[in-house]
């Protein structure tokens, strides 16, 4: 029997009424004849507020209070689906992480999945019964709960499908696909009907909010395909697997805030990207002129996690944000084969407009540029018409 994956992000279980619409959607799957597990998010606004309440009294991501905290939305939305999936005449069972077990490691705020046992999915799914299966949680070696970040029930998801070999993993939010650039920031985007794992976590990494950067990993790992519509309108939304071809451009992926930290150490600070990447943390090097210290640029939404890891580390001796005149956005510019000659006919298309290019950086699937915020639309119109991605 087909078995899939059903993951219901925060603004499609947002009301009690948009919970029975996605019992619904997973009812239909079900009356085709395929097995269906059920991944939810907390109902939009809850964990905002959760974070104002611990935020409130200091407490902030990487403590494990904070993760039981901010992690609590998604079993009262876990618990809500499964009554009214109950109500409906089907069965089904609501489950935390630690039911399953999701084993992570002890990185509370940005947990690293362990293992996932799938025994207790596969024996409902063989008594007819839906499984929902709260999202974003995880359980360390400690048995504390762990948070898996921003966007983690996307990696849930990802992980359970993996785990009981499902033929689809579905990623139901408020979007109806996979675009080539933010449509709520450039209004003249397009929806993306294919596109590949290399290519999605490119997006992912730079800042795309349509998927988290984990659960893409994830995906190539235990090559699961991945579908991203909209609970709201049926529109067949984008397909993400590992049999699609690359193209020469295919988005551009926008970070419109980045924050800067000037990092001291007594060693090469470089060492501190790789410690920030380990935790999916992606940050640009801005200056690295005296041997012991550099400046970096990252995410404006990753700094209280990234300036907790670095002080947490014996080799730092300091790191502290800079204050700066000039607020900074980054465009990574996603696709294949890039090189230096590519970014020089970006960087050209930019400055024949007079938009200055702050600093940029190559890898073979990215070329990242860092512009003025107040540039930062413009240049996105121009960089996504030069690539020819409006056609």
């Amino acid at each position: 029997m087909t078995c899939i994956v059903q993951k219901f992000g925060g603004t499609s279980v947002a009301t009690l009424e948009r919970i029975k619409n996605v019992a619904k959607i997973a009812i239909e799957a079900r009356k085709t004849g395929k097995d269906i597990v059920a991944v939810v998010s907390a109902m939009a606004g809850v964990t905002n507020k959760f974070v104002e309440y611990a935020r409130s009294l200091n407490t902030y991501e990487g403590d494990s209070e904070y993760d039981r905290v901010v992690s609590s939305g998604e079993l009262i939305t876990a618990g809500l689906l499964a009554m009214v999936l109950k109500n409906l005449g089907f069965r089904a069972k609501s489950y935390s992480s630690w039911q399953i077990p999701i084993l992570t490691d002890s990185s509370h705020g940005r947990a690293v999945i362990q293992s996932v046992n799938p025994e207790n999915i596969k024996r409902d799914l063989a008594a007819g019964i839906i499984p929902v299966v709260c999202g974003f949680q995880g359980i360390s070696p400690e048995n504390r709960i762990t948070t898996l970040g921003r966007g983690g029930s996307d990696l849930t998801g990802v992980a359970i499908a993996s785990a009981i070999k499902a033929d689809l993993c579905e990623i139901y939010s408020d979007v109806d696909g996979v675009y080539t650039t933010d449509p709520n920031f450039y209004h003249e985007a397009k929806k993306i009907d294919e596109i590949n794992y290399h290519e999605m976590l490119e997006m992912a990494s730079q800042g795309a909010k349509i998927l988290q950067e984990q659960s893409v990993i994830y995906a190539m790992r235990g090559e699961v395909v991945i579908r991203v519509a909209s609970s709201f309108v049926d529109s067949g939304g984008t397909i993400i697997s590992g049999r699609i071809p690359s193209r020469s451009f295919c988005g551009l992926a926008i970070t419109p805030s980045l924050s800067q930290i000037r990092v001291v150490c007594g060693q090469d600070p470089r060492f501190c990207m790789d410690l920030l990447e380990r935790h999916f943390i992606r940050a640009e090097i801005l200056k690295n002129g005296d041997p012991h210290k550099m400046d970096i640029l990252l995410n404006k939404k990753s700094m209280t996690i990234a300036m907790n890891i670095l002080k947490n580390c014996d080799l730092v001796e300091s790191a502290k944000q800079v204050v700066v005149r000039r607020t900074s956005s980054r465009i990574s510019v996603v696709g294949s084969s890039m090189s230096a000659a590519t970014a020089d006919d970006l960087i050209g298309t930019l400055r024949a407009k007079k938009i200055e290019a702050l600093g940029f950086t190559v890898t073979n699937h990215r070329i990242s540029i860092m512009v003025s915020s107040d540039k930062l639309l413009e240049s996105v119109a121009l960089l996504h018409k030069h690539c020819g991605l409006g056609k």
